[in-house]
């Protein structure tokens, strides 16, 4: 009788789901949060803004002597994507909290990447939760803003001096999201409590704004603001805009730091998620 090989060979699962291993963890993790009602809520309360930009359009159209007052060009858009920031920010604090740490207090990690799934899959399935949700406060709203603007009127929206907006809200849309989300997984993996990671997030966000805000009122240096990722995701958008105080600083100090903060999130990320647990 023939003696086979036994060893351990890994299972690699169905052939259509190799490409999609992490599909059902953001499938899973976005079901969850959007039981909760208080998030639906939040999400509803987000497209709020929405609709007052609609209805200022619709005025101006209405009444042309009001684009003095209101007027309706890039201004309008990076104004919009500013305000959406601090919606970014709850949804963030409180969809993203937990997405990591709650698995590491259970240990559930351990149970995710004992299955054919490796660090990327698991890393990329959370940071999808944190990507719907910011696009759905961020880029989805200011890209349909731009088509029912258009539609209200095509005039002003649609002309060559204008072509410009589309790509500017998908950039900085794109820019929040992929920020937020990976700053808010990366202090998630921080710690194995929610509550611990909502707050310091948050705090990340608004505490340090608020103390270079003070730092820039002492020392009259407008370069402190690039400390700040806060400040540096409005910064990016007054310089792609055209909004009052886009020149203070050029575009690619905040540009630079954003992209160094992605890449120490993802250093962070990176040494965090493991299959094994190290305990000192």
């Amino acid at each position: 009788m023939p003696i086979y090989d036994t060893s351990y060979r890994r299972h690699e699962g169905r052939e259509p789901l190799r490409r999609f291993r992490s599909l059902p963890i953001s499938r899973e993790a976005l079901r969850h949060i959007l039981q909760k009602r208080v998030f639906l809520g939040l999400l509803a309360l987000s497209w709020l803004p929405f609709v007052v930009r609609v209805i200022q359009i619709y005025v101006v159209t209405r009444f042309p002597e009001a684009r003095h007052v209101v007027p309706v060009d890039g201004r309008l858009f990076g104004d919009f994507l500013n305000g959406q920031l601090p919606f970014s920010l709850l949804l963030t604090a409180f969809g993203g909290a937990g997405l990591i740490a709650n698995d590491l207090r259970s240990g559930a990690i351990l149970v995710y990447l004992s299955r054919p799934l490796t660090r990327f899959d698991y890393v990329l399935g959370k940071l999808g939760v944190l990507l719907v949700l910011n696009g759905f406060v961020t880029l989805l709203p200011g890209l349909l803003l731009y088509v029912v603007g258009a539609a209200l009127a095509p005039e002003t929206l649609l002309g060559l001096h204008l072509l410009w907006i589309p790509p500017a809200i998908l950039l900085d849309g794109l820019l929040i999201s992929v920020l937020m989300s990976l700053l808010g997984l990366a202090i998630s993996s921080l710690t194995k409590s929610a509550s611990v990671a909502g707050l310091s997030f948050a705090a990340v966000l608004l505490l340090t704004d608020q103390i270079l805000a003070v730092l820039r009122l002492l020392l009259n240096a407008k370069a402190v603001r690039v400390i700040s990722p806060w400040s540096d995701l409005r910064l990016f958008a007054e310089a792609l805009f055209g909004l009052p105080g886009g020149q203070d600083l050029p575009w690619i100090l905040p540009a630079a730091v954003l992209l160094l903060l992605g890449l120490g999130c993802a250093l962070v990320l990176r040494s965090r998620v493991r299959a094994v647990e190290i305990v000192t």
